[in-house]
């Protein structure tokens, strides 16, 4: 009785709420446009083809004017023994220079590192330089993994996103949670107009209902985001600076992830989530098993409450009944939300703090067979 008495009096602690000042700035710009037009500097590109041997003369000559046609500088020469085919980029103020270097062989193909070109590609040719004086050497963005940023540029942002929130955002519009978190005038905050559109139309009354002050600045922001049907993304701008956008949940393919796999086994990310435990809950509130469990695993169990509202689940509604001696957090979660169609998973945040990401169970689809 004495376990059952220390476990409910977890479910009685007041949730403190910070009401949101319509005063704070947030960190976010609302652009005219949704997309860029152009890169705000100017961009060069220069080609050095590489022969292989002099039978590649007569293709030097027709890539020659291929080049010049598209207003691009080259020049032709026989290979030596340090050169190689690469793409390099100097800036100097508003002015920017690409250096393509590639090779020319006999069958009159061209190749740069990861683009190959013959006679006929003249179509793909153009659609690459043109992204070449829009993005610089790193090229488009798009299709490209870690967002299209470099590893260096991915470092910069994720070291970012993985200091700790600095407060809880619990009770804090969106507006104001994202002047709590804080981010640096070098990785603003940018809305697109569908992302505008989607957090005019939320209700004025609608703030974070989950505790984040654990977790990292890029979980907290996901989360946060999430709850308005939102999510986000580094991009990286056509003059080489880094922003974080914000668009639909539905609108992007690889949003900033709500949480990360795990490093180390579940047992050493989060021993506590697996320890034994006493349960004697009698009808409680689903939000209080988790704010209790929360506290007394030291591991935040936050629940997706865009994606379970859509789903037409209520979670003040569900309520909890279980008693066993010897259980785990993790069995009594899954228990407690299995039969709403809900499930959870053991992530980490950037900083590898360990947290229970409860959403909508999706079931796997077996691919057809004949």
């Amino acid at each position: 009785m004495k376990h059952k008495t220390s476990l409910i009096s977890l479910f009685v602690l007041p949730l403190v709420l910070f009401s949101g000042n319509a005063d704070l700035s947030a960190q976010l710009t609302f652009p005219k446009q949704e997309k860029f037009e152009g890169a705000p500097i100017k961009t060069t590109v220069t080609v050095t083809l590489l022969m292989e041997d002099n039978s590649a003369a007569l293709f030097a000559q027709q890539w020659g004017q291929t080049f010049r046609d598209l207003g691009i500088s080259i020049r032709t020469r026989r290979s030596v023994l340090d050169d190689k085919p690469a793409i390099e980029q100097d800036l100097r103020g508003t002015l920017r220079e690409v250096r393509l270097t590639g090779t020319l062989g006999r069958n009159g193909e061209i190749q740069f590192p990861g683009h190959r070109f013959a006679r006929s590609d003249l179509g793909r040719l153009t659609e690459w330089l043109n992204e070449l004086k829009t993005f610089g050497a790193q090229g488009s963005p798009d299709s490209k993994p870690l967002w299209g940023l470099s590893n260096e540029q991915f470092k910069t942002v994720f070291d970012a996103l993985a200091e700790k929130s600095p407060v809880s955002l619990q009770g804090l519009t969106l507006k104001a949670a994202l002047a709590k978190l804080d981010f640096p005038d070098s990785l603003p905050i940018r809305f697109d107009v569908d992302a505008q559109k989607r957090l005019a139309e939320a209700s004025p009354e609608l703030t974070i209902k989950a505790d984040l002050e654990k977790l990292a600045k890029g979980t907290a922001l996901a989360i946060a985001l999430k709850q308005y049907g939102l999510a986000f993304y580094p991009l990286r701008t056509p003059a080489g600076s880094l922003e974080l956008l914000v668009t639909p949940w539905e609108a992007t393919d690889s949003p900033w992830p709500i949480g990360w796999d795990l490093k180390l086994s579940r047992q050493k990310t989060a021993p506590r989530y697996f320890e034994l435990i006493p349960v004697e809950l009698n009808n409680v509130p689903l939000r209080d098993v988790l704010m209790a469990a929360s506290k007394a695993s030291d591991i935040p169990m936050i629940a997706d409450e865009y994606a379970i509202d859509k789903k037409g689940v209520d979670l003040d509604q569900i309520k909890v009944t279980d008693s066993k001696k010897r259980t785990t957090w993790g069995i009594l979660i899954r228990n407690a939300i299995g039969r709403d169609g809900l499930t959870r998973k053991l992530v980490i945040d950037e900083r590898g703090q360990p947290f229970i990401w409860i959403t909508v169970f999706t079931p796997r689809v077996s691919p057809v067979t004949r």
